[in-house]
């Protein structure tokens, strides 16, 4: 079983693409400073998958250094929530494909991706999951 699939079924609509909540991905920098960021994000049941492009801090800290703290709060329950954290594997294949995938989640239409933006996918397995009110 996946580490996701150990998540308890009270915290799983977090991971729902009918949820549309926030992932918040916590990176470090080359001067070790914390770097927060809110992404759209889904997950292959395994995963979780998010994507940026090739030249945001995000790209770089996590080139440096791919380990990540991701917290998805529930959009109905701001008292509820899940952290995962673990490394990410970090890769171009399949990543424009993966962009539009996430904004139909979000916003109903493909992205926008702008000409020679190179797109990144990112692939966290978790190796450690804290729920919060704990289960």
């Amino acid at each position: 079983m996946s580490a996701l699939g150990t998540i308890p079924e009270a915290y799983r609509h977090l991971l729902a693409d009918e949820t549309k909540a926030f992932a918040w991905i916590a990176t470090v920098d080359a001067n070790h400073a914390p770097q927060l960021t809110a992404v759209w994000f889904n997950t292959d049941g395994e995963h979780i998958l998010f994507g940026t492009s090739d030249k945001t801090a995000k790209f770089r800290n996590l080139s440096n250094n791919p380990n990540i703290a991701v917290a998805i709060v529930a959009p109905q329950n701001l008292y509820q929530y899940i952290q995962l954290r673990g490394q990410v594997e970090i890769t171009q294949e399949g990543a424009a494909e993966h962009i539009h995938t996430l904004s139909r989640k979000y916003t109903g239409q493909d992205f926008n991706v702008p000409e020679g933006q190179v797109r990144m996918l990112y692939k966290l397995k978790p190796e450690q999951i804290i729920l919060w009110p704990p289960a």
